[in-house]
């Protein structure tokens, strides 16, 4: 008999949740996922990550500015000139 899942108890995995279908898989290939990074990895990872975050900070700036120099040589930045109407 087909029953549908009791969706009341959290235990049972969701078979249509691909989420959770990767990790059954990634499990049973490997035995057991690390839980955490080695501590040494994790520093890398984050000095990476600032050194990211640093670049495109930098690197954003740099093209702010160029594109604002490249707006007052063509005019843009200038103020419209009135225009008058006649009445």
């Amino acid at each position: 008999m087909n029953q549908l899942p009791n969706p009341f108890n959290s235990n049972q995995p969701d078979p249509l949740n691909p989420l959770q279908q990767e990790q059954s898989e990634a499990d049973s290939e490997n035995g057991q996922l690390p839980k955490a990074y080695h501590p040494a990895t994790k520093k890398t990872l984050q000095k990476l990550f600032l050194m990211l975050v640093i670049g495109g900070a930098i690197f954003g700036g740099i093209l702010s500015i160029g594109v604002i120099s490249l707006m007052q040589k063509a005019g843009l930045t200038n103020v419209p000139a009135r225009v008058q109407n006649p009445k």
